[in-house]
């Protein structure tokens, strides 16, 4: 799980600051997520998808899976970050102008 988390966090990597894998375990990984906006939050990724966590919550206890369960990474950025949505914006916008360039760069 550790490596999926990492993953999808490097190719959102664009709209967040930084982030930091605190636990991880064959079903669950958890990382701290600084966003544009400066605020931390608690990321986890299991087999029912990316949860958001309060950040005093233990990250690794069983019973705290979070109400709100999020396909994609993405669609979780997008839920609690209004620049990451912008940031996102921009980035997908740039790479269809790249795609529209003769060279393709």
């Amino acid at each position: 799980m550790e490596e999926e988390l990492k993953r999808a966090l490097n190719e959102q990597a664009f709209g967040i600051m930084k982030y930091e894998t605190v636990s991880s375990s064959p079903m669950k990984a958890t990382a701290r997520v600084v966003l544009i906006e400066n605020d931390a939050i608690l990321v986890s990724l299991t087999s029912r998808g990316f949860q958001l966590h309060h950040p005093t919550e233990s990250p690794m206890d069983p019973d705290s899976d979070a109400e709100n369960v999020f396909e994609t990474l993405e669609q979780l950025l997008i839920n609690v970050s209004p620049k990451f949505e912008a940031a996102h914006r921009s980035a997908l916008q740039a790479k269809l102008q790249s795609l529209g360039s003769p060279d393709g760069a």
